[in-house]
């Protein structure tokens, strides 16, 4: 009888191991705002791009994936994978089968309420049972069935979460000319060479270096009419003289910059994970974009490979706009 007892009380033990459920939580910090959080982890393509495993399926065939949406809720498929996400407040309830396993945990964000308002911690909750909860005790768990910290990698790099990794660097020079230019959408090219052609005239007949990359700016006005500037960082002050201007770069002032190489009309990528990140941050835009052309020479059609840096500059740590 005591034997049947002891089995009894073992066969009850290894099914409380196996079955009772437990919860096992892991708490970080992701550098970018609650509303930046909570829009991404909303949005079933962006998970697409931030898990790992969504992301290289993304990248062999876009067509194996399909996804179902509803109000509070979407649904991925791929092959033997389900991935279903409900959110409610500032919970997201994440299960998923892959391959006959099952997961089950959920995301709850809270904003950091320091006066940046630019980080968000999040609670990341996760089903498992009493034996995986031991074994946790004598190891740290892992959480990688939670891709927490995937997530956070991906928020934290910013050739993952931009496409582009962005640097913070400074002004090149100060001292430039330029020359600017309102013409018609056709003939931006053919214009800007005419301009770069005349700054680097007088370059040479007035005893001036170039000292960087030409620059410039293709500034879209209307439908059909294009803002051309282009410009020479120069050693030395000089006067203005026929259409030329001789301008400074204002100091101190730092530049957030992406590089692009690839067809001139694309360039916009560069630019959107520019702007994405001053939202981001909350940086404050002080002068107009500009390109500076790295392989000195500026693009002859739309279809032209280029090789740029696209530079937004921004007020230095600390400093307020003029009211």
């Amino acid at each position: 009888m005591k034997k049947k007892v002891i089995l009894l009380v073992l066969l009850l033990i290894v099914i409380a191991l196996f079955f009772i459920p437990i919860s096992q939580q892991k708490t970080i910090l992701i550098k970018s705002p609650f509303l930046n959080t909570y829009s991404l982890l909303a949005n079933p393509a962006k998970w697409e791009k931030w898990r790992p495993d969504l992301r290289k399926v993304m990248i062999a065939d876009s067509n194996e994936i399909s996804v179902k949406k509803d109000t509070n809720s979407f649904l991925i498929k791929h092959e033997n994978h389900e991935l279903e996400v409900k959110f409610e407040g500032n919970t997201f309830q994440i299960d998923e089968t892959s391959s006959g396993k099952n997961a089950s945990y959920r995301y709850s964000l809270i904003p950091v309420a320091d006066k940046f308002l630019n980080k968000t911690i999040i609670v990341a909750d996760y089903k498992t049972n009493v034996l995986n909860y031991l074994i946790g005790k004598l190891s740290a768990p892992s959480f990688s069935d939670t891709h927490i910290d995937d997530f956070k990698n991906y928020m934290e790099t910013d050739s993952l979460h931009y496409g582009f990794k962005i640097i913070k660097t400074g002004v090149p020079d100060s001292t430039l000319i330029v020359m600017q230019k309102e013409v018609a959408e056709k003939d931006k090219f053919t214009e800007a060479a005419k301009l770069l052609a005349t700054l680097e005239r007088y370059i040479k007949t007035n005893n001036v270096k170039q000292t960087q990359p030409v620059i410039a700016q293709f500034n879209q006005n209307m439908k059909d009419s294009v803002q051309v500037k282009v410009g020479l960082f120069i050693n030395k002050e000089v006067k203005a003289a026929n259409g030329i201007e001789f301008t400074r770069m204002p100091k101190g002032g730092p530049l957030y910059a992406v590089k692009f190489k690839g067809e001139f009309s694309k360039r916009g990528e560069a630019y959107d994970a520019l702007k994405q990140y001053f939202t981001d941050n909350s940086h404050q835009m002080v002068l107009l974009p500009f390109e500076t052309y790295l392989d000195n020479k500026l693009p002859v059609n739309d279809n032209d490979t280029i090789n740029i840096q696209v530079n937004f500059g921004t007020f230095p740590s600390g400093a307020k706009a003029a009211k």
